[in-house]
């Protein structure tokens, strides 16, 4: 602390002056200007003082920038104006590092100053600023005239809480600007994003059935090769080959097709009866079920909200893979029982098949991803991806439990329906 003068002790009446409570009312949660806070604080600070100027100041080397005053009408201050700090009383403060005092400047220690040369202000009350931990500049309050009472050490804690509370705005407003440059940042992101996305579906969508419809030709023109040329068997059987990587071509591209279709289509959330979505699931798969002899059965499962129609396509995908990875002659057997937990509920379909290594899992959701040749299952390694994709789109999530040879346990968790 520096004074011209030994500070007295506090007089109990002018401790207890009007305008306090005034002015620490300005150390209020910030309106969101800081502009607007900070000229509030000033006025109301300048007024308790007994004191015509405030400012808030930027300091940065020896260059000292008015950031925001608090004048009389004339007095000729302007925001951004720009001194030498050396020219100011707030090079005094900054050099005790401390609350600096002075309230007759021609009787004191300083009367032969360059800033009381220049300007002529008797009575000064500064404090230096720091943010974030680094010197930003100085809170200080000045007059042309003496003061006629000395600085009570009240006046300057006063002035310290109110450097701090400088501070803290400070801080706020660099932390509100940064984050609405992140938020312009993100939102930018995301819609770079989501033109993207949409690019990419667009692209999905017409090269599948830009590339379907050659395959479809090509299977139609074997048949018809087929129907109008007496050919040897071998031939036949050549031709049956190609016929069935065409038709797995086609399955691949479709799948991509389902794949793209499973992240762009828009949700249409309900109510949905599981079991009922499992049995109609069955119903279509009726021929399979024959031909392997599969025996599944539906347990209890709660309702769920979500989109009806993908979901059964989950569950279907679910059934279909229980089915199809079994070993050789081996009768599918597959169970599909839910639970419900703290709102979310769990569907299970468990089965009896080759199990696979729960090690891979990275792999089997893996869009593409196949743990298998295809001439042992057959399969474009997108089935699960999708089935997950929707998982996670309802908020939900797509795991399973399994070991080689010991069958697989798939559990996809959606939220509860409201009940």
């Amino acid at each position: 602390m520096t004074d011209s003068n030994p500070a007295p002790s506090a007089d109990p009446e002018d401790v207890q002056r009007p305008g306090v409570e005034l002015l620490l009312s300005a150390l209020t949660p910030n309106s969101g200007d800081l502009n607007a806070d900070l000229q509030r604080a000033l006025a109301l600070a300048t007024g308790f003082f007994g004191l015509t100027i405030g400012i808030v100041s930027r300091v940065e080397g020896d260059s000292y920038q008015v950031e925001c005053v608090h004048q009389p009408e004339g007095a000729g201050i302007e925001i951004g104006q720009t001194f030498s700090l050396g020219s100011t009383y707030c090079a005094i403060t900054l050099q005790a590092n401390d609350v600096v005092s002075i309230d007759d400047m021609r009787t004191s220690a300083y009367s032969e100053h360059p800033c009381y040369e220049a300007f002529r202000l008797e009575s000064y009350l500064g404090a230096p600023i720091r943010v974030d931990g680094e010197l930003y500049g100085t809170l200080n309050f000045s007059s042309p005239d003496a003061r006629p009472r000395r600085w009570l050490e009240t006046d300057r804690d006063l002035v310290r809480l109110l450097a701090l509370w400088v501070e803290s705005t400070i801080s706020r407003g660099r932390l509100n600007r940064r984050l609405g440059d992140v938020v312009r940042q993100l939102d930018q992101s995301n819609r770079d994003l989501r033109e993207r996305n949409e690019d990419l579906d667009f692209y999905a969508q017409h090269a599948s059935h830009d590339l379907q419809a050659p395959l479809k030709n090509i299977l139609s023109l074997m048949d018809l090769f087929a129907l109008e040329h007496g050919i040897p068997a071998q031939v036949t059987e050549d031709l049956g080959l190609i016929r069935s990587e065409v038709d797995r071509m086609l399955g691949m591209v479709q799948g991509i097709l389902r794949f793209s279709r499973s992240s762009r289509t828009e949700l249409e959330p309900a109510a949905v009866d599981m079991v009922a979505s499992c049995e109609s699931v069955l119903a279509s798969l009726r021929d399979e079920l024959e031909r392997t002899g599969a025996v599944v059965s539906v347990g209890s499962i709660p309702d769920v909200a979500g989109d009806p129609a993908l979901l059964e396509q989950v569950m279907q995908n679910l059934v279909e893979n229980a089915i199809k990875y079994q070993p050789p002659g081996q009768q599918p057997v597959v169970t599909i029982q839910g639970r419900e937990e703290g709102g979310v509920v769990y569907v299970d379909v468990v089965d009896n098949g080759i199990g696979l290594d729960e090690a891979s899992a990275e792999l089997v959701f893996k869009p593409l991803g196949r743990l298998h040749q295809d001439d042992a299952y057959e399969g474009n390694g997108l089935g699960l991806s999708i089935c997950r994709k929707i998982a996670r789109r309802h908020g939900g999530e797509l795991s399973f439990r399994s070991s080689p040879g010991a069958g697989a346990t798939f559990t996809i968790s959606l939220p509860a329906a409201e009940r």
